[in-house]
């Protein structure tokens, strides 16, 4: 199969979509449908890794006690995060909305997994950080 060739107006597209790429702080409560869900992780795998070893792994995080257990670490790192500012940045670093994790009707948690054996090690031999950052 030869590489696609992209004209000028996939290239706009494309141009306009990283333009319009911004944080979301803001969440609708409405359910999501599951094959949203399904499209968007069957597209978020097809992105690249190194050697691709697809070395990620998806969790539907749904049960109320999982997405609490999930908020309360958030709350704990972000604390400990907020010790390592002071003064002014410390005061704006408090005020950003880092989450929307009880807003968001669906929580999607993503792991590494060290152990995933597809792919066959390119660059993860000489470089095995590159599955980690």
């Amino acid at each position: 199969m030869s590489a696609p060739e992209f004209d000028s107006e996939f290239g706009a597209k494309l141009d306009e979509l990283l333009h319009w790429r911004r944080d979301v702080r803001h969440f609708r409560r409405d359910a999501v449908q599951p094959e949203l869900i399904r499209d968007l992780l069957e597209r978020a795998m097809r992105a690249p890794s190194v050697g691709y070893s697809q070395p990620w792994r998806w969790v539907i995080v749904e049960s109320e006690s999982k997405r609490n257990e999930v908020l309360r670490e958030f709350e704990q790192c972000n604390a400990g995060a907020l010790t390592g500012f002071s003064g002014e940045v410390a005061s704006l670093y408090a005020t950003l909305k880092l989450s929307g994790l009880k807003e968001a009707p669906v929580q999607i948690a993503v792991f590494i997994d060290d152990e995933a054996g597809t792919g066959k090690g390119l660059g993860q031999r000489t470089m095995p950080e590159t599955r980690t950052w």
